[in-house]
């Protein structure tokens, strides 16, 4: 069985980056072993998004204001298995694309006590060959440079990504790992949207990933909030969270704004980060990434043979 994994890593000084995998056996589900014990014990001391009640819901997720609350759940198999249907399409159909992303970049606690700068890039989505889920993400400089983990002089800052994938999560393959609830109707830039929140299972073979902050590495799992449109079942935004804070980690949301794009002679349409906001809470520090994404375009790689010179 293939299942959707995130692996990712960052620190003060390191990127976070995205990377879908197989996962280990099943039977090893329940088993963390090493420093994972403390953190899975951690988790399990959370209280699921699922199992809230909806003052709470309300409360913690501000996105959510304007809810039309369900009164019952009979619709959740429906979205969930459309939702999944979209997503198979979405990967099977990928064409490599490129775009402009800018990433305004605000960090507080450190010395100075604040810092900001503002970064273009060239982001690009490649399609994982002979993978059935998940894309290959990653940044170049504007002169096409692959841009490596940021060193030393980049203390300041974490780079995040992979958010075209967040998805996945309602995938087939993935619902498995998660337990979902409809959470009701509510109108979003204009449309009907069905909300469903998800909170994946403290297993080790659901973690998220990996958040490595010097000696440390913490294993992550992830629950939150789809925003599905009503009528043709397309994700139009996404909320994650931390199960529950994982100290040194305390917060980890990412918010995901999604976009129509149709490439010309593409097969579908696909729903690609147009917006992102993402807040890390690591000890005393507070990350703030604003990403934006325009111009996407198709992504062609081509190369040339070049015959060996004559021999004089």
């Amino acid at each position: 069985m293939v299942s959707v994994r995130w692996n990712k890593s960052a620190s003060l000084a390191c990127a976070l980056c995205f990377v879908w995998a197989a996962p280990p056996l099943a039977a090893q589900r329940d088993v963390p072993s090493g420093p994972d014990v403390l953190f899975f014990a951690a988790y399990r001391r959370g209280e699921p998004i699922t199992q809230w009640p909806l003052n709470k819901t309300l409360h913690q997720i501000p996105e959510l204001k304007g809810l039309k609350p369900a009164t019952d759940e009979r619709q959740l198999p429906q979205v969930l298995s459309r939702v999944s249907e979209n997503l198979e399409k979405f990967v099977e159909n990928f064409v490599n694309t490129t775009s402009l992303e800018t990433i305004e970049e605000t960090a507080k606690g450190g010395k100075p006590q604040k810092v900001e700068r503002v970064e273009k890039f060239r982001y690009m989505m490649l399609a994982r060959p002979q993978a059935k889920f998940g894309l290959i993400e990653y940044r170049n400089d504007l002169q096409g440079r692959e841009i490596p983990p940021p060193g030393k002089l980049d203390r300041n800052f974490v780079k995040t990504g992979g958010f075209a994938e967040i998805p996945l999560f309602f995938a087939a393959e993935q619902q498995i790992w998660s337990d979902f609830r409809y959470l009701g109707e509510q109108r979003v830039d204009g449309c009907s949207t069905q909300v469903v929140a998800f909170a994946e299972h403290v297993w080790p073979v659901a973690v998220a990933g990996r958040w490595d902050h010097g000696e440390e590495s913490i294993p992550l799992l992830l629950q939150g909030v789809a925003w599905i449109r009503s009528g043709d079942y397309q994700v139009l935004q996404m909320r994650t969270d931390l199960l529950a804070p994982v100290p040194p980690l305390m917060r980890l949301t990412t918010h995901v704004r999604y976009a129509n794009n149709h490439f010309e002679g593409g097969p579908i349409a696909f729903w690609l980060p147009q917006e992102v906001q993402v807040t890390a809470n690591v000890g005393p520090y507070v990350f703030t990434n604003r990403h934006t994404y325009s111009g996407y375009q198709l992504f062609r790689v081509e190369s040339v043979i070049k015959p060996a010179p004559a021999e004089k």
